[in-house]
């Protein structure tokens, strides 16, 4: 047995992708990209609270597949932190943006990861996912 059990709070994000291969990054603010998603509720299912999560900072309904990474670690004060990312697919590119974000960007994977996000767990979601869907290697950038 563990002798000191993580006890976290849970996120959840969602690697959006578009009809076209395209990945959605989040400006959260003038440094800080970020993957859409958040905290689920107390008693929210797993799913349905990635689905309200992206509906609300995107305005995007999305089909969500198998996660395709998941992480636990203590923030720098200490508290305990899981996080889920998962695969998740977009019919539409039209983002509603919330109060949340300040812009969007739809870029190839690769452009999300190596140019975008600073965050390692989201940068490690789309190298589990790029090797997962090796399609979506080597797919040019639209922007």
């Amino acid at each position: 047995m563990t002798e000191q059990p993580l006890i976290a709070e849970v996120s959840q994000k969602a690697i959006v992708l578009s009809p076209d291969d395209q990945l959605l990054v989040m400006r959260m603010d003038a440094t800080t990209w970020e993957l859409p998603g958040g905290r689920m509720g107390a008693y929210e299912e797993p799913l349905v609270g990635l689905k309200r999560e992206v509906r609300e900072e995107t305005g995007l309904s999305v089909d969500v597949h198998e996660p395709v990474h998941t992480a636990a670690w203590r923030n720098d004060v200490g508290r305990g932190r899981f996080s889920v990312v998962y695969w998740c697919e977009a019919d539409s590119k039209d983002v509603e943006l919330s109060h949340e974000h300040t812009d969007y960007e739809w870029v190839s994977p690769q452009t999300a990861r190596d140019e975008f996000l600073t965050v390692s767990i989201h940068q490690q979601a789309i190298n589990e996912l790029l090797a997962t869907r090796p399609t979506l290697v080597g797919h040019a950038d639209d922007d």
